[in-house]
């Protein structure tokens, strides 16, 4: 279903490089959009350089649940034959490795690689002092079970600062967490260890409501951040009416293509999260390092089945993805079947064991010469809100939307001064 996003399918297939079009920097306009998630679907932050939105897929899913517990299993049964026939097709392909973050998504991937290929598959795991300690030992639950080698990939807390400014370099967009810099180290070091090709469970929550809370989450996100951005940006454009119309919708509602508005708004929401959240950080930062990620949950048999299936089976006794647990009972130990969620984008530099580091190096790139060429951040009120940030308890409430504005403006800063210094290059 998602085959007509073809941005999500590899790395290789996910956008040309910016680098190659040798933009002269970023368009102060469209750097406040951004920052006020209003930006278009098909603008971008850098000058000249516009970006093709990908088709929607069109599925509406019934309201309804199945009649019959023999009915649910007919459709768990499809569901895994599905994600089966998906991972075999990599498999052939010639994957080999899995990334196994210990949730059920990964898991699953995990035990259906080794049942067809035996022998052969390798499973990774990321050792970050923020990594969740339960998902990490369902990780090493799950390798065990599945047969397979593990490798525990440790990224260091003092690496992640002085690979930030790389990391954003390599996804050509702005970062929002630590977490994003810690994927950058973690494909580098499978690369050296001779990974080439690895599995992921990306996609698997967007097909599967796998958090049915999230968008609710996702919308005051998105209400704090631009609140927040209010304070450092310079008044920015208005209609007639005295209002910017773009920053009263949400961003996956944003100047909606014809057509588009048909489509649910859990697929809306689902396209926005994968392009903007989710892959960046997974298939550029692979990429850069000479990896290919594979996506099995967004191929387009598999996304074919997910995308249809009940609203019914989706969510269930406060646990999204029910069906797939299910599903998957026969592959996944019970412990990891339906172990909740962690955060994802939790960690803040303030909560680090490098904090003072991170704070060092925010001050370094958020100074007045840096921030001028965006034109559109005022300098003064950026300083006074980084010390602001500087000064709060690593759990204070507002610590993330700050740290999320405060890695925004420092990747934009690093984005326009890489583009900006560089020479032309030889496709130019």
């Amino acid at each position: 279903m998602l085959a007509t996003l073809p941005r999500y399918q590899s790395s290789a297939r996910l956008a040309p490089s910016v680098w190659r079009l040798n933009p002269s920097g970023l368009a102060p306009e469209a750097v406040a959009a951004f920052l006020r998630h209003a930006l278009p679907p098909d603008g971008s932050v850098f000058q000249g350089v516009r970006q093709v939105p990908g088709g929607l897929p069109r599925v509406r899913r019934s309201e309804g649940t199945p009649e019959t517990r023999e009915d649910e299993d007919r459709l768990a049964e499809r569901l895994v034959a599905a994600l089966a026939d998906s991972v075999g097709k990599h498999l052939a392909a010639g994957a080999v490795d899995v990334s196994l973050s210990g949730g059920v998504d990964s898991a699953a991937l995990c035990a259906l690689a080794a049942r067809q290929a035996p022998g052969r598959v390798r499973a990774w795991t990321m050792d970050v002092h923020f990594a969740d300690a339960t998902e990490r030992r369902n990780a090493r639950t799950v390798a065990n079970t599945a047969g397979v080698e593990l490798v525990d990939v440790s990224v260091p807390d003092a690496v992640l600062p002085e690979l930030f400014e790389p990391a954003v370099l390599s996804q050509e967009t702005a970062i929002l967490n630590a977490r994003a810099v810690a994927s950058h180290a973690f494909y580098a070091e499978a690369r050296r260890q001779g990974a080439s090709t690895l599995l992921s469970g990306a996609g698997a929550d967007e097909v599967l409501m796998g958090n049915p809370a999230a968008l609710a989450g996702a919308a005051a996100r998105v209400t704090e951040d631009r609140r927040l951005v209010h304070e450092v940006l310079h008044p920015g454009p208005v209609d007639n009416l005295g209002v910017d119309q773009r920053v009263l919708r949400l961003p996956w509602d944003a100047e909606l293509a014809s057509g588009v508005e048909d489509h649910p708004e859990e697929v809306r929401y689902a396209a926005w999260v994968l392009w903007e959240l989710v892959l960046p950080p997974e298939l550029r930062s692979a990429g850069a390092h000479g990896v290919n990620v594979c996506t099995p949950y967004l191929d387009a048999d598999f996304a074919d089945v997910a995308l249809g299936l009940p609203l019914g089976v989706l969510a269930r006794h406060g646990a999204g993805k029910w069906l797939f647990r299910h599903a998957v009972r026969s592959l996944v130990p019970d412990e990891v079947r339906w172990a909740r969620k962690t955060p994802r984008y939790a960690h803040t530099a303030l909560s680090s064991p490098v904090r003072a580091r991170w704070l060092e190096l925010y001050r370094e790139w958020l100074t007045p010469a840096r921030l001028a060429p965006l034109e559109c951040v005022d300098a003064g009120a950026t300083r006074a809100l980084l010390e602001r940030y500087a000064r709060l308890a690593a759990d204070a409430p507002e610590a993330s939307a700050m740290d999320r504005l405060l890695m925004r403006l420092c990747s934009l800063v690093m984005l326009h001064a890489h583009a900006s210094a560089r020479p032309p290059c030889p496709e130019s």
